[in-house]
């Protein structure tokens, strides 16, 4: 494979001598390939997908980068490792991608990295992974930087940086000082991305219930539930009994619209609860709890809040040109692009994968949620508040921004007041 790529280049490099043009001439016309991966069946993936669309016409519009169209070829993974690890092998030795995202869970980033590293000496790529939340894809990086350095994490926070702004900022301020908590329960969902968060990690960070105790709240209650979960009753008495003032819910998959009805009915429906992520962000959780959501809160994107001069744009963009709203991993996607292409012009660069991977590691650009850009060392996106993500609270069918108070468009309100 070498000798025939040598030999390749060689007769193009002699054909451009004698056609008197240079080979970076030769070059300048060939577009730019980005692979997309992503379970197109679920809606954040199909989200996803739509802002890298958006990017990349914009892009084009634009004149490409450094003078050469840009390419995206999307692939369904169905949300099958297997499948995807095949996939990732098509998009790098068969479609020839200078770089592939991956919008889907922490999983498959971490099976990509796999797959990657196996490729890339023969076939340099970057991959960035635009929706896994989980540390072990930047510790691949951190424990074997020649290996994995080809690999860029962009969801918001990894989850050791949940627990940097959760203890530095959310639960001091958010929760004790301005909710008003004292005691707190805290419910996990059983996948990968809370590990960390559920056991600590050793010499990186504490667990999330060590966090809140050295902020002085007392978890008096802690209890990690199935994804195939679907009753959540006895959960829920036990909380109230325990006298909790507030539910973590560090989840984002689990069955949300089940948990928040039976929540509604149930004994703890006065004590608040607080969600990681998911469909509860999203402008269709109100009729599809029949607004039994009221009270609840959630870090979201999908509010119109101009974070930057980008955010409303982009967001009027998804829903008038692809017909899907914002849901959270598109902000990542789209702003990874971006990034992408910021990196491949301060390195005036398309092909030096060590030149790129070093343009990426300094790169910070203007972005949806703030600024893009990611960690020299360990290559996860750069946390709060560079990169910001509104707490918002459904009050009257709308999400309405609480927090940080220069985002916010409302105040937060007890669960029994706003049933009133």
């Amino acid at each position: 494979m070498n000798k025939a790529r040598l030999f390749f280049t060689v007769v193009t490099i002699m054909l451009c001598i004698a056609l008197g043009i240079s080979p970076a001439s030769a070059q300048k016309g060939k577009p730019i390939k980005i692979g997309f991966m992503g379970d197109l069946s679920a809606p954040f993936s199909l989200s996803a997908q739509a802002a890298a669309k958006l990017a990349v016409s914009e892009m084009n519009a634009a004149g490409g980068i450094l003078g050469r169209p840009v390419e995206l070829i999307t692939e369904d993974t169905k949300g099958e490792i297997p499948k995807g690890i095949e996939i990732y092998k098509k998009l790098v030795m068969h479609n020839n991608v200078d770089a592939v995202v991956l919008a889907e869970k922490v999983e498959m980033s971490v099976a990509g990295m796999q797959i990657g590293a196996e490729l890339f000496r023969e076939f340099p790529h970057i991959m960035f992974s635009t929706l896994g939340s989980g540390d072990a894809i930047w510790h691949h990086v951190r424990d074997d930087y020649e290996r994995f350095k080809f690999g860029f994490q962009t969801y918001y926070f990894v989850s050791s940086h949940y627990l940097e702004i959760m203890g530095g900022q959310i639960i001091p301020d958010f929760f004790k000082n301005y909710v008003g908590v004292t005691k707190v329960a805290l419910i996990y969902e059983d996948m990968d991305w809370t590990k960390p968060l559920r056991q600590g990690l050793p010499g990186v960070s504490p667990s999330l219930r060590e966090v809140y105790e050295s902020k002085g709240l007392e978890v008096v209650y802690e209890k990690t539930i199935s994804l195939d979960q679907k009753v959540f009753s006895t959960l829920f008495e036990d909380v109230a009994k325990e006298g909790a003032c507030m539910m973590d819910c560090v989840v984002g998959y689990i069955d949300q619209p089940a948990f928040i009805k039976q929540w509604a009915q149930s004994s703890a429906r006065d004590i608040p609860w607080f969600f990681w992520g998911g469909l509860a962000g999203m402008p269709m959780a109100w009729n599809m709890t029949e607004g039994m959501i009221a009270g609840g809160s959630i870090g979201s994107s999908f509010v119109r809040v101009a974070i930057t001069e980008k955010t409303i744009p982009f967001m009027d963009n998804m829903v008038e040109k692809y017909k899907t709203g914002p849901i959270f991993g598109s902000h990542t996607t789209y702003d990874t692009l971006y990034g992408y292409k910021k990196a491949l012009e301060q390195a005036d660069d398309t092909k030096d994968i060590n030149n790129i991977i070093k343009s990426l590691e300094n790169v910070r650009e203007t972005a949806v949620l703030g600024k893009i850009g990611w960690d020299s060392r360990y290559h996860y996106n750069i946390p709060y508040p560079d990169y910001v993500t509104p707490i918002v609270q459904w009050q009257d069918g709308k999400m309405v921004p609480v927090y940080p108070s220069d985002v916010a468009q409302g105040t937060f309100q007890q669960p029994a007041d706003l049933r009133k």
